[in-house]
C-alpha cells in the first residue's frame, strides 16, 4: 500500500510530538479504565489537549466532529428510537421468542431464538437499544416457559455484539473504522461488504449457545422472589403510630425526618380496618394506630428512633402482601445506556418526585445494596427493586428512562411502522446500489422519519447520544493525531520487528485480532478501533499484502467483547436482570471469544486474500 494514505498523510515524525500523544494516549487509557472520569469528558479532553500543545491545530482537532461518521451515527439513532417507538423491535421480538406451547423442555430453542433474534436487529440498530427492548420481552417469556432468566440474557448480549460485524452501519465502532479508510487508497467497506463474515460469526455463536456454551449458562432459581432476590426482609420493618405521636394527622410529604434518615414509607396499614395505602402518596395523612411500613438500613432505622419515638411491631416476611396489591406491584427496574439517570442520585434526579416509585433496593454487579441508596450515582446496567401504583410503573415503561421488567402486554405496532421499515429500507437499497455517500442517505431517512411526525423535532435532542458522538469526534481527533507523528509506523514497526521475518501474515492478523479484542475488554471499543486500524494499514504496508484483511480483524476483534461485564453498555445491561457475576462472562465468554477468534482468522484471509 502506498504510503500517505492516513487521513492527512505523514510528515517527518517529530520526537516531541510523539511523546506528547503517547502521553495523551496513555492518559485517556487510564481514565476510560478506571472510569474515573465519564468517557466522553475524556474525549473532548483529548481534543482540547491536543490543539494545546500544538499537535493539531483548531481545524485538525474539530474534524472529528464534523465527519460523516458523526452524521452517519446520529442517523442511526433516529431509526433505533422509530424501531423502539413504533413497537417494531419489541413486537418482532415477543413474536418470535413467545411462539410456540409453553414449557420447560423447549430452552434450546428458546436460546437460538434469542441469541439470532439479537444478532439480526443489531444488524441494523444499535445493539444497546436492541438489548434494552429485547430484556423485557426475555423477562416475559422466561416466566411464561419457566427458563431462568439467566440462560437467555447472555446470549443476548452476545447475540446482539456478534450481530454488530453483519453491516457497516450496525455500530459506531465500525461506522469510525470507514471513516478512516476514507482517505485511504484502499477505500472504505461498502453497506454489506463483510455481511457474510458477521453472519458466519452470528452462527457460530448461536451454535455455540445451544450447544456446550448452553451448558455454561448460569441457572438462576426461577421460583425465587424479588423479596427473596433483593433481601427486603432485612430493610423492612413495620412500626405502630401510637395515640401520642408527632405524625398523627401530618402528611407524608410533609415528614422531612423521613428523607433525612434515608428512611422510605412504603405503605400505610390503617388500625380501623380499613384498606391498607400502599406507595403513599404527598398527601396521605397518618393517623393514630396506623402501621407504617418503612424501608431502611437497620443503622438509619435506629437513629430515626432516637429523633422519632417507634414502636417496631415485626420485620416484613418475604413476599409480604402488604407490599403490593392490585393496583401497587413491586417490579425491577433497569438503567438503560442514555438514561438520564446514568451519573445520578436518586436524590439529584428526585427519582421519587419524577416517577412517583420508591426504590427498596438496588442490584449492581451482582451485589445487593440495600442501604444509602439516595446517594449511590447510578450506573448503566444498575437493577432497582421499585414500588409504585400500576399507572405510575406505565409511565416509567413509557418514558424508558428506565425498563421495567414487570409482565406487560404485547405492544401493537403503530400506523407508521410501514413508514420505517420502507424509509429505512430506501436508505439500505440506496448505500447498496447508488454512489451516494451512507451518512447523506441516513440523514435522508431521519429527515423523512421527522417530517413525518414518527418522531418528533422536539424529541430529536433525547433520541441521539451525545455522549457516543462525543466519543467518536474526540477519538478520530486522536487517531489522525496518532497518524500524523508516524505513531501507527513505531507500533507496526515494532510488531514486525517481534515477529522477525517468521511469522506468516495470517499469524500476524491473528496478532493483531487478538490485540483489538484484549483491548476491548478493557477499553471501550471505538478507541480500540481508532488505535488498532492505522496500525494494521502499516503492517499490511509493511508486509506487502493487502490491507483489507488486517482491518477486517480489527473491525472483527473489537466486536468480540465477550470476557467482562465492563467490555461494552450491553453486557452491563444484562448483569443485574441476570443476577450474572464477573465469572460467568469470563465461563461463557472465553471459549466463546476464542472460537470466534480462531473462525474469523481463518475466514477473514479466504474472502479478504492478503495478495495485492
Amino acid at each position: 500500500m502506498e504510503e500517505g494514505g492516513s487521513l492527512r498523510g505523514h510528515v517527518m515524525p517529530n520526537f516531541d510530538d510523539q511523546s506528547i500523544v503517547l502521553a495523551i494516549l496513555a492518559g485517556s487509557l487510564i481514565l476510560f479504565v478506571t472510569d474515573a472520569v465519564r468517557f466522553e469528558v475524556t474525549a473532548l479532553a483529548v481534543v482540547v489537549a491536543l490543539v494545546l500543545t500544538g499537535v493539531l491545530d483548531v481545524e485538525e482537532g474539530f474534524d472529528g466532529f464534523s465527519s460523516s461518521a458523526v452524521v452517519l451515527i446520529a442517523a442511526m439513532y433516529m431509526f433505533g428510537h422509530a424501531f423502539t417507538k413504533s413497537g417494531l423491535a419489541e413486537g418482532m421480538g415477543r413474536r418470535v421468542l413467545g411462539a410456540g406451547p409453553a414449557h420447560p423442555g423447549r430452552e434450546p430453542g428458546v436460546v437460538l431464538r434469542v441469541t439470532a433474534v439479537s444478532g439480526l436487529l443489531s444488524s441494523v440498530l444499535s445493539n444497546t437499544g436492541v438489548v434494552a427492548t429485547l430484556i423485557p420481552v426475555a423477562n416475559s417469556v422466561s416466566h411464561r416457559l419457566r427458563v431462568p432468566l439467566s440462560r437467555l440474557l447472555l446470549p443476548l448480549a452476545f447475540g446482539s455484539l456478534v450481530g454488530g460485524l453483519v453491516t457497516v452501519v450496525a455500530t459506531s465502532t465500525n461506522i469510525a473504522i470507514n471513516e478512516i479508510l476514507k482517505n485511504e487508497p484502499c477505500g472504505p467497506f461498502g453497506l454489506f461488504e463483510f455481511s457474510h463474515l458477521g453472519l458466519l460469526l452470528l452462527l457460530v455463536t448461536v451454535l455455540y449457545f445451544v450447544g456446550p456454551g448452553r451448558w455454561l449458562l448460569p441457572r438462576s432459581d426461577v421460583e425465587e422472589t424479588l423479596s427473596d432476590r433483593y433481601q427486603v426482609p432485612k430493610f423492612v420493618t413495620e412500626v405502630l403510630v401510637e395515640p401520642t405521636s408527632e405524625l398523627i394527622n401530618r402528611n407524608v410529604a410533609d415528614i422531612e425526618v423521613f428523607s433525612r434518615f434515608d428512611v422510605t414509607v412504603l405503605g400505610i396499614v390503617r388500625g380501623s380496618g380499613e384498606r391498607p395505602v400502599l406507595a403513599p402518596g404527598p398527601y396521605n395523612r397518618i393517623r393514630a394506630e396506623d402501621t407504617l411500613i418503612l424501608q431502611g438500613s437497620p443503622d438509619d432505622l435506629l437513629r430515626l428512633s432516637e429523633v422519632l419515638p417507634l414502636q417496631q411491631r415485626k420485620s416484613v416476611e418475604a413476599g409480604d402482601s402488604r407490599l403490593y396489591s392490585d393496583d401497587v406491584r413491586l417490579v425491577e427496574a433497569l438503567v438503560p445506556a442514555g438514561s438520564l439517570y446514568v451519573g445520578q442520585t436518586l436524590a439529584s434526579a428526585a427519582f421519587r418526585t419524577r416517577t412517583g416509585l420508591n426504590v427498596l433496593a438496588m442490584s449492581r454487579h451482582g451485589e445487593i445494596q440495600l442501604s444509602r441508596l439516595q446517594d449511590l450515582p447510578l450506573e448503566i446496567g444498575d437493577t432497582l427493586l421499585v414500588q409504585g401504583h400500576l399507572r405510575d410503573i406505565d409511565r416509567a415503561r413509557q418514558e424508558r428512562q428506565v425498563l421495567t421488567l414487570d409482565e406487560v402486554q404485547a405492544p401493537v405496532a403503530s400506523s407508521q411502522s410501514w413508514i420505517v421499515i420502507l424509509t429505512l429500507l430506501a436508505v439500505l437499497l440506496g448505500a447498496a446500489f447508488t454512489e451516494q455517500p451512507l451518512a447523506i442517505l441516513g440523514l435522508a431517512g431521519a429527515m423523512v422519519l421527522v417530517l413525518t411526525r414518527v418522531i418528533r423535532a422536539d424529541e430529536v435532542p433525547r433520541v441521539i447520544d451525545f455522549k457516543v458522538i462525543a466519543l467518536v469526534g474526540g477519538m478520530l481527533s486522536l487517531g489522525d493525531a496518532f497518524q500524523k507523528v508516524g505513531l501507527d509506523d513505531v507500533v507496526a514497526g515494532g510488531i514486525s520487528n517481534l515477529a522477525s521475518g517468521s511469522l506468516s501474515p495470517q499469524l500476524i492478523l491473528a496478532v493483531v485480532l487478538t490485540v483489538t479484542m484484549l483491548l476491548t475488554q478493557v477499553l471501550n471499543n471505538v478507541s480500540t478501533a481508532v488505535i488498532m486500524t492505522p496500525v494494521a494499514l502499516k503492517l499490511a504496508a509493511s508486509l506487502g499484502v493487502s490491507p483489507e484483511p488486517m482491518v477486517m480483524a480489527v473491525v472483527a476483534g473489537s466486536s468480540l467483547a465477550f470476557l467482562s461485564p465492563v467490555a461494552h453498555q450491553a453486557n452491563a445491561m444484562v448483569m443485574g436482570p441476570g443476577g450474572y457475576r464477573y465469572r460467568d462472562f469470563l465461563r461463557v465468554g472465553a471459549p466463546l471469544a476464542l472460537l470466534t477468534g480462531t473462525v474469523a482468522t481463518i475466514a477473514i484471509p479466504i474472502w479478504w486474500p492478503f495478495a495485492l
